[in-house]
C-alpha cells in the first residue's frame, strides 16, 4: 500500500507541476495537495490485489482495434444493408466477475464495442446486454471477452 500512495502522490505533484510550473514558492503547496490527494484516492479507492499479466494485456489491448473495427463494420452492415433487418434484444448475461470494481470495469470496456451495450443489473443477478442482433451469440461471445479480460488483469483466480 505504501508503494501505491508513494505512485500516486508522485503522479499528483507531477499533475501540479503540469499545470502550475516549478516556481519554488508553490511547490510546497503543490506537495501539500498532492500528499492529501494521494491520502484521500487511498481511503476511497484502496489498491488491487490483482497483478496484470503483461502479455495477456499486451493481447487485449491489440485486439481491441481489430475487434472494434471489426464489429463497427457489422453494425455498419446492418445499418446501411436494406435486405438485412436488424434483430435489436436484451440479452440476459450471467458474468462470472463478483460485483464491484473489476466487474464495472469489464462492463465499461464491453461498453466500447459496436454492436453491444451493458445496460445494467437484473433482478436475477445477470446483466442485461442491448444486442443490435440477438441472435448472433452475445452472451457466449461475452463470457469469453470476460475471461480474456480477468485473464489480462490477473483476476481470473
Amino acid at each position: 500500500m505504501a508503494a501505491t500512495g508513494v505512485i500516486r502522490f508522485g503522479l499528483l505533484l507531477l499533475l501540479w507541476v503540469a499545470m502550475a510550473g516549478t516556481d519554488p514558492l508553490g511547490l510546497p503547496a503543490g506537495a501539500a495537495a498532492a500528499a492529501l490527494g494521494s491520502w484521500a484516492s487511498l481511503r476511497l479507492l484502496p489498491p488491487l490485489t490483482a497483478r496484470p499479466r503483461p502479455a495477456a494485456l499486451a493481447r487485449l489491448l491489440l485486439r481491441f482495434p481489430w475487434q472494434a473495427l471489426r464489429a463497427g463494420a457489422a453494425v455498419a452492415v446492418i445499418a446501411l444493408d436494406p435486405r438485412r433487418r436488424s434483430a435489436p434484444a436484451m440479452v440476459a448475461w450471467t458474468p462470472r466477475l463478483p460485483p464491484g470494481r473489476a466487474r464495472d470495469a469489464f462492463l465499461a470496456y464491453a461498453s466500447l464495442l459496436p454492436g453491444t451495450l451493458p445496460a445494467g443489473d437484473a433482478a436475477d443477478g445477470t446483466i442485461a446486454i442491448h444486442a443490435l442482433d440477438g441472435a448472433a451469440g452475445v452472451a457466449a461471445a461475452m463470457t469469453r471477452e470476460e475471461a480474456r479480460f480477468a485473464r489480462a488483469f490477473g483476476i481470473d483466480g
